[in-house]
């Protein structure tokens, strides 16, 4: 849910992954039920004007939550380490040599696409495979810029001759069909 929402500063609905969207008063019941727990850890997602993502990080567990309206929010945000998120040329800073990525590295993938990368498609990227843009044993990164989320049907449709992806910025997906016909996605904007 938007950090504006949880401080009671704007309905703005947020959504549960897998399950879908939530009035902003039922986003911040579930946030308390979810604060009772010790083990519960939050992730905070900075996003530009348009709502596209551009920092992501997450707090230990046990770490609490911004309080209310005029309470110490802005000290609890400050506290959370924030990694930047690639845009424009990779600096790979991220990289892994390993063909799986990095549960850290998953996380950034599927919060930067919410959903599977292929147009049209809301499988959520939860349930989706991390696909390899350029694939790893032909030379392709385990790297922002070569990853994405693809529903099992578009990973493999993907796959078979006469279909073409590339990625030409972490995030930009172009996608060019047997029949010639050519889609450009980006990931979602979160609602602001």
């Amino acid at each position: 849910m938007p950090l504006r929402t949880w401080l009671g500063f704007s309905g703005s609905p947020g959504e549960v992954a897998g399950f879908g969207p939530l009035s902003g008063g039922d986003c911040r019941r579930l946030g308390e039920g979810m604060a009772a727990s010790p083990r519960t850890r939050w992730c905070l997602t900075v996003t530009d004007s348009h709502g596209c993502p551009v920092a992501h990080g997450c707090t230990r567990p046990g770490r609490g939550l911004p309080g209310p309206p005029g309470g110490n929010a802005a000290a609890w945000v400050a506290g959370v380490p924030l990694q930047w998120l690639e845009t424009g040329g990779c600096t790979h800073q991220r990289e892994s040599s390993c063909y799986r990525p990095p549960l850290s590295l998953q996380h950034l993938i599927r919060l930067r696409q919410q959903r599977c990368a292929f147009p049209g498609c809301g499988r959520p990227a939860d349930r989706c495979d991390l696909d390899h843009t350029v694939a790893y044993h032909r030379g392709g990164r385990t790297c922002e810029c070569n990853l994405a989320p693809l529903c099992r049907r578009h990973h493999e449709a993907k796959q078979a001759p006469g279909w073409r992806l590339e990625q030409d910025q972490p995030g930009q997906m172009a996608w060019r069909l047997p029949s010639g016909r050519s889609y450009t996605t980006c990931a979602e904007p979160y609602p602001v």
